[in-house]
């Protein structure tokens, strides 16, 4: 068979009617086929008749097998390329007579596409036919076949007949179809001298603090700068790396090549080549073509018709699996065709088996969504959705089950014979059925191309070279163990000839035979092109043109108008906000209970002048707040970055409309934002009940609310992370409180402040302030109030009195609004209106702007980075590293994972001495599930004893993880009931810390070295009466066994995934745990990495360690390293479990005793996951339910009895005392470790890792430089007139508006050290909550000491505020008690709050409170009783503005401005003094400007910095008390940090919350109800 061309052995076997072994999975033609139908009946029962389960011998199968999909039973059957095409073919013949009208309804023509996509899924993946069958038999003949089956298909079949294929075809669903029944979108791809290089070296030292501040105004700034403006960039400069080296090679249409290679290898990197997703490279060389389109050109008009679809899964999670898929084909379907996406969504849908998940939410490792296998299949659906010519798939099996692979190969190559597609695949566990799929393969090595040609050929090629392939390893595993020095295989006689280092086989390769073969079908292809004139290209270019949009130009590369796209945008801008209920919950909640309590701060303000100055609070405050509220929208548009770029690669939508979608969704959203506070704020504090001005109020608040929003995410389109998005808009935000004209007031900022007073003419908040607040006066009399009239007192007539307020006329008892705002006029009411929308304007452009120019989407630099000082010679020697795959570049000896062969002469540390065995019966977990309990595993029964390794298998979603985690008891939520015992006696507290539990996710603190991880493990897990040498010495046999020595300094983050892999069961290992659970070790590494890890795992088994281990895609190779197998169906149900036995013989005796014999050569693993899933039948046509038979089975018997023996013998065996054996002590301890020593251990590691990432300390530290300088150089120099008195008030109050920056940087950063001690630590019990409280506490101290020293000295000393070293020194303490203060709050906050999106929304609340109840915005006096007399004295601010006012105001000697005097006239014949004297006695404040005039008396409020204190009920005397209440603040912040942890991490009270959000859940769900009860009954009423 070597003598045929790409692909022929693969059509030469579908077109035969046996195949060889059946290694496909596919059941034997029969002489009575069934009907289409069959097997994609979804009517529950008739379903499970008409699908059978195991993989039948050849000789059995009396009644046809159908197949199951994607691990669902009750749908579809196998994948069969030959009868989909044949079917295809026959259908489009027979049908398109009925097609040449398209004048049905709508409705009918979507109900008969939904019948042919359920044919059509029954088709392709229904049992192989030959090719003489009869075309369809009557449906009295199929029912009398399967009597099972019902008259279901009958009706199906005859509806069937109704359907216009024809028209259906040349709509072009997934492409435009020819006359002849060919697609019209089919190029292929030819690469010429495809050389990549990467940036960067292979190494590079961590980044530190020092670093970054250095950095600042050097390195970081150019770059920033650079990356604006390209020209600047220096171009060669730098080391650069060969990824690809000079590849060469065709793949046509309707071909699939299978690209092999160790991870970073380079693998990934061609792909992306090929794909044309360059970016991330330094440069790419040679030629790519697509059909005669060049690369440039496919770039610019064709992008989304070469897609890449990554190993990631990437997907916003608050999406649900239909809104996902729905939402790529809007945008990649016209105007015309709509009304088809319901269908194709259910096609997709049933393809990938992933129907039942369509309402779940898709989730990501911190939302909680469908599992991660069935999350693959939606990416992999996506893909498909983006309706792509070439596609160029990455690892995409990762996290299936084998069966489920093969399914999705077998899916990939219809896909590419029926739509002509090009298809390019990486996988780094392919079976054999998966590889005798493929037409070519590409083995590829450090960027070298070792072999290139035929699929069926590959092997032999190598071979020939000189290397032996065991009987029982895969040809894909066989390719690529040949790249790796320590399993490569010589024949014998070939040692010293056969190639050993890449260049030598690239060498090799390009001397060889089947080289030339390659270039000759380059050029025959070539050729092909040149004399058909580009006809491929053309025909591809006119069918992409004509599936777009009639107003999308031809030069664009998507398929709809930017219109379209804003709009498909928009909506699911909505799904995203609908999907994240207790957000939206906890907004709502904050605004109405915000408008409440500030409406209460400034309720029924009087109308008098007593009220001007907090109706200007009002309004500032109403103008600020919803924006300040909107912050949570950084993390949003930050986040979404990946998935953004992605669908921008497909083609589904430019990033601007994005962009302008969050503006449309933002009008109706923000309008019911503002809508509902804006009553409950304007009525509360009786602003001027006139229509006219509520709608101008609620329209500047409406507008500057969206013009808000607009600067937080320009900031965010500006930013490469989340860190840098906050710190600038928290930054910005506090400069236009600042310069709104509130604080400081307008005149004076634009005369006085020369420093920054600019800044008002660049603040929309400004304009937008002075827009409502001249509208709020205008027309507006204000009495003077009885407290500001001057003089007062017995004898004084009005006509001879003042009032004490701006604006007032001499004589005068009332004063105009226009009088008291000044210069500032309502004349400038559209004006200023216009200049905000303006603002916003400007703002949403330069989002556009920086939204589709920069990405700041890393696919990784490729580089291991080691901590300063390390040694770095295990990359040394690495010349190429796949770009994207960081860390995985280093030395393939070192990154292969092999085991020393010492190791394999017993030689393995003794990292075990426990004879505990573990037991478990009847474990059964529920958990709650609309409205009732949904059982996720039902009566498991098991045991692992020392020794014994077992694996843990099953189809996706069956169970596997959830088991693994009941059993080491993580689970939190749900109930679990059943028996687990160790040694026959319940489980003590000690049971999670002496086992290990390797997750799936590898979670690690990615700044610690592989190094200090695994000692941090070892000192604070092994028992403590071990000395930390012996620990210590521990870590290094660890480390040498896993054969990290070599990178054991480099940082975890950058290390690739077999890395990780190896670093995260060394954690595991260094606690010396006597059973260990691994959570798909394998998964995602090459099949010599997972051979690697599981041959590893056989030596800890030889150690003594009992192991379970979930494993998905084990090759034959992997399950003989195991023991025993316990294999679940869906549901958690058991049916297996047992010894593997020599070739898997216990398994083949198990299910061939009941009739299903495992075909020869067919790896055991996938036999079993097969049989699950398709359930199978008995030699007498019988159908077999596994789990019943596992039930049923003596096997199962045998079990029971073998656990009740174990537990009965070993709960006979005594307990070593205390006194007899020290090694009892462990028995007494959760934490092997003290807590003192869990405190400074991961103090230590707390600090290293603020050390190491130090964006959180220079974030803090920029912040307080920024916040400083403004501060301190806005009130430069202060001098001593009212104003100026006022305005020491305020420089002090400034410091209240850097929390909601830096609070907003603690906690991501709290969230996240506490989700990795939640995750993994704390299951672990490395650690407890003490100690973890205490570490993130201590670690705060340096850095808030710090930033508040260089806060106080650029603030304090420019401003001119008392030098004295009392006051200073009193000042310089309060400001670092209130940096400590602003850190424990965040912690706190964070301790308390369910989710993170919460903690954003809650935050403001918080704010608000502590800025407004102080006595400064509303003074004490006029705060309503309700505040007064708790929350003004509860609140920390206070005793920090009253302290830092008695200690820089008493002394200062008030000299009024003329302008900020109250004037009156005396009576004739008398002085100021003589007049007024008395009220100045007696009111104990204020002057006399001009005491011996007789007119125009001028009275200034103030003579001392004392009395102004005294309106703001501040005394002198109250400096030290505040200071020791504000101090206790602290304190009492940090012990609710403890509190919290406690009570609702470990405790898991929730405080109410629970029933309050679920209170309000339900609220809304009745009202759906409601509402869709109303339709129903109008619809039915229509219907009648």
């Amino acid at each position: 068979m070597l003598g045929h061309q790409p692909g022929e052995v693969y059509r030469m076997r579908t077109e035969t009617s046996v195949p060889d072994s059946n290694l496909h999975n596919v059941a034997p033609p029969s002489p009575h086929p069934p009907t289409m139908e069959s097997g994609s009946n979804e009517e529950g029962p008739l379903s499970t008749a008409a699908t059978t389960t195991a993989v039948p011998s050849i000789q059995e199968s009396p009644v046809p097998e159908v197949e199951g999909t994607w691990g669902e039973r009750d749908v579809g059957g196998p994948v069969s390329h030959r009868m989909a095409m044949d079917d295809f073919e026959t259908m489009r013949r027979e049908l398109t007579q009925l097609s040449q009208t398209q004048s049905r309804a709508s409705y009918k023509s979507a109900k008969s596409r939904r019948r042919f996509f359920r044919s059509q899924t029954s088709q392709s993946k229904g049992p192989r036919r030959s090719k003489s069958r009869q075309r369809r038999p009557s449906s009295e003949s199929t029912q009398a076949k399967d009597l099972e089956a019902g008259d279901a298909e009958g009706v199906a079949e005859k509806e069937e007949e109704e359907f216009e294929l024809g028209g259906f075809i040349k709509e072009g669903h997934f492409e435009k179809r020819t006359e002849e029944g060919q697609s019209a979108k089919k190029v292929g791809v030819v690469f010429k001298n495809l050389t990549v290089k990467g940036a960067g070296s292979t190494t590079s030292t961590a980044k530190t603090l020092p670093d970054a501040i250095l950095g600042t105004f050097g390195p970081d700034l150019y770059r920033i700068i650079s990356g604006f403006i390209p020209a600047l960039q220096r171009h060669n400069a730098g080391v650069t790396r060969t990824l690809i080296n000079d590849f060469t090679g065709v793949v046509r249409d309707q071909e699939m090549m299978l690209v092999l290679g160790r991870p970073g290898s380079g693998c990934t990197s061609f792909l992306k080549a090929v794909a044309n997703k360059r970016s991330e490279f330094a440069s790419v060389a040679g030629d790519v073509t697509y059909g005669g389109i060049s690369a440039s050109e496919q770039r610019k008009h064709f992008l989304g018709e070469v897609n890449y679809n990554p190993e990631d899964d990437q997907h916003f999670p608050a999406l649900n699996v239909w809104q996902t898929l729905k939402f790529s084909l809007m945008n990649k379907t016209k105007k015309r065709h709509v009304s088809e996406i319901k269908v194709i969504v259910d096609a997709l849908l049933k393809m990938f088996g992933i129907s039942h998940t369509s309402k779940t939410l898709v989730g990501n490792e911190y939302v909680r969504g469908i599992s991660g296998g069935e999350r693959k299949r939606v990416s992999i659906a996506e893909t498909l959705a983006a309706k792509s010519t070439v596609i160029c798939w990455d690892n995409s099996t990762r996290g299936l089950d084998s069966s489920t692979a093969l399914d999705y190969a077998n899916s990939l190559r219809i896909m590419t014979d029926v739509s002509d597609r090009t298809t390019l695949v990486t996988l780094y566990q392919a079976g054999e059925g998966i590889y005798e799929l493929m037409d070519k393969v590409l083995v590829i090595d450090e960027g070298r191309m070792m072999y290139q040609g035929p699929a069926n050929e590959a092997k032999q090629y190598f071979i020939d070279m000189g290397f032996q392939c065991p009987d029982s390893q895969t040809t894909a595993d066989f390719l690529t163990s040949v790249t790796d020095p320590a399993q490569r295989i010589y024949r014998e006689g070939f040692e010293a000839r056969a190639p050993k280092t890449p260049a030598e086989f690239e060498r090799a390769f390009r001397n060889s035979e089947a080289y030339r073969t390659v270039l000759a079908n380059v050029a025959d292809y070539e050729n092909y092109l040149q004399k058909t004139d580009f006809q491929d290209a053309q025909q591809f270019k006119q069918s992409v043109q004509e599936q777009k949009s009639r107003t999308v130009s031809k030069k664009s590369s998507f398929t709809v108008s930017l219109w379209r796209q804003v709009l498909a945008c928009t909506a699911r801008e909505f799904w995203l906000v609908w999907g994240d209920k207790p957000t939206l919950y906890t907004k709502f909640f904050i605004i109405v209970s915000n408008g409440f309590i500030v409406g209460s701060l400034f309720y029924d303000q009087p109308n008098s002048t007593a009220g001007a100055f907090t109706r200007g609070g009002t309004i500032f405050f109403s103008i600020l707040f919803l924006g300040w509220l909107q912050l949570a929208e950084l993390m949003k548009a930050v986040s979404g970055r990946v998935v953004i770029a992605r669908h921008k690669d497909y083609a589904f939508y430019r990033p601007s409309a994005v962009v302008l979608a969050r503006v449309l969704a933002d009008f109706p959203l923000i309008l019911v934002q503002v809508i509902i506070f804006g009553v409950i704020m304007y009525f509360m504090t009786n602003l001027d009940v006139d229509v006219s001005k509520f709608f101008i109020y609620e329209l500047f608040v409406y507008v500057t609310t969206i013009c808000i929003t607009a600067l937080y995410r320009m900031f965010a389109a500006l930013s490469p992370t989340i860190d840098d998005a906050v710190r600038f808009s928290g930054t910005a935000l506090n400069l236009l409180i600042v310069f709104t004209g509130y604080v400081i007031a307008k005149p004076e900022l634009i005369s006085q402040k020369i420093w920054f007073g600019w800044l008002y003419y660049v603040n929309p908040i400004a304009y937008s302030f002075e827009g409502v607040l001249t509208s709020e006066f205008a027309g507006r009399i204000m009495d003077c109030a009885p407290s500001q009239l001057v003089p007062q007192g017995p004898g004084v007539e009005p006509e001879y009195q003042g009032c004490a307020v701006s604006g007032a006329r001499v004589g005068s008892t009332s004063v105009k609004g226009e009088d008291y705002l000044g210069a500032t006029t309502r004349s400038h009411l559209w004006r200023n209106f216009g200049v905000v929308i303006a603002f916003t304007v400007l703002y949403i452009l330069v989002t556009i702007f920086g939204a589709e120019l920069f990405q700041f989407v890393s696919g990784g630099g490729g580089a291991i980075v080691f901590k300063k000082g390390a040694k770095k010679d295990a990359t040394s020697g690495s010349a190429v590293a796949d770009a994207e795959k960081a860390g995985e570049s280093n030395d393939t000896r070192a990154s292969s994972g092999q085991l020393p062969t010492k190791e394999e002469d017993g030689s393995v540390p003794q990292t075990a001495n426990s004879d505990e065995v573990f037991t478990w019966t009847n474990v059964e977990y529920s958990v709650p599930y609309e409205g009732s309990q949904r059982k996720l595993l039902n009566s498991v029964h098991g045991y692992a004893k020392p020794g014994v390794m077992i694996a843990l298998m099953g189809a996706s979603g069956a169970g596997k993880t959830t088991l693994l985690n009941t059993l080491s008891q993580r689970q939190t939520m749900g109930v679990v009931a059943g028996d687990m015992l160790v040694d026959g006696r319940p489980l003590g507290k000690e049971f999670q810390r002496i086992t290990g539990f390797v997750e799936q996710q590898d979670i690690h603190d990615g700044t610690a070295t592989i190094r200090e991880a695994i000692e941090f493990s070892a000192i604070l897990r092994q028992e403590r009466h071990i000395s930390k040498e012996d620990k210590l010495a521990y870590v290094e046999e660890i480390i040498d066994l896993l054969e990290l020595g070599e990178i054991q300094h480099a940082l975890i983050s950058s290390l690739g995934v077999e890395q990780r892999k190896r670093v995260t069961i060394g954690v595991e290992l260094a606690a010396k745990p006597s059973l260990l659970f691994l959570d798909e070790p394998t998964s995602g590494l090459d099949s010599q990495s997972a051979y690697s890890v599981i041959r590893f795992l056989r030596k800890l088994a030889h150690a003594g360690h009992g192991l379970i281990v979930t494993i998905h895609q084990p090759s034959s190779l992997l399950v003989q390293q195991f023991d025993m197998i316990l294999a679940l169906n869906p549901g958690g149900n058991t049916f297996y479990f047992g010894h593997v036995g020599d070739n898997g013989a216990a398994v083949k005796d198990y299910f061939s005793q009941r009739g299903v014999v495992c075909p020869p050569r067919k790896n055991i693993a996938e036999f079993i996951l097969e049989t699950a899933i398709k359930g199978g039948r008995r030699s007498d046509g019988k159908r077999l339910n596994w789990n019943e038979e596992w039930k049923n089975s003596q096997e199962n018997k045998n079990l029971l009895v073998e656990i009740s023996r174990i537990n009965s013998e070993r709960s006979a065996i005594r307990l070593p005392t205390k006194q007899g054996n020290k090694t009892a002590n462990k028995l007494e301890y959760e934490y092997a470790s003290p807590i003192w020593l869990q405190t400074t251990q991961l103090t230590r590691r707390m600090f290293t890792q603020h050390w190491r990432d130090p964006s959180y300390y220079y974030g803090k530290i920029f912040v307080a430089v920024i916040t400083g300088i403004f501060n301190g150089f806005t009130f430069y120099k202060l001098g001593s007139t009212v104003a100026d008195l006022q305005d020491r008030m305020f420089t002090s109050f400034l410091i209240l508006l850097i929390p909601p920056t830096v609070v907003n940087a603690v906690v991501p950063k709290f969230y996240t050290n506490l989700a990795l001690w939640l995750a993994r630590e704390n299951p672990s019990r490395i650690y407890n909550w003490f100690a973890f409280c205490t570490a993130t506490v201590v670690t705060e101290i340096p850095i808030s000491a710090l930033s508040a020293l260089i806060y106080w000295l650029l603030w304090y000393w420019p401003t001119g505020l008392p030098t004295d070293s009392s006051s200073a020194g009193y000042v310089f303490l309060m400001t670092l008690l209130f940096f400590l203060f602003q850190a424990s709050w965040g912690q706190w906050i964070c301790a308390f709050a369910p989710s993170f999106t919460v903690i954003s929304n809650v935050l403001p609340f918080f704010f608000v409170m502590f800025s407004l109840f102080n006595g400064v915005v509303t003074p004490y006096s006029q705060l309503s009783v309700f505040w007064k007399y708790w929350m003004y004295y509860l609140n920390p601010s206070t005793y920090w503005m009253g302290g830092v006012m008695a200690a820089t105001l008493p002394n200062v000697r008030v000299q009024c401005d003329p302008k900020e005097a109250a004037y009156f006239n005396p009576p004739p014949s008398q002085t100021c003094i003589q007049y007024a004297g008395d009220f100045i006695n007696q009111a104990a404040r204020g002057y006399l400007i001009n005491p011996n005039d007789t007119s125009a008396c001028g009275y200034c409020p103030y003579a001392t910095g004392e009395e102004y204190m005294a309106s703001l009920n501040v005394a002198r005397d109250d400096k030290w008390k505040y200071m020791g209440i504000f101090m206790a603040f602290c304190v009492s912040n940090w012990a609710l940090v403890y509190f919290f942890i406690y009570t609702v991490r470990i405790r898991g009270w929730s405080f109410g919350l629970g029933w309050v959000f679920g209170g309000l859940g339900k609220g809304v769900e009745a009202v759906k109800g409601s509402v869709k009860k109303l339709v129903g009954r109008k619809e039915g009423k229509e219907k009648m």
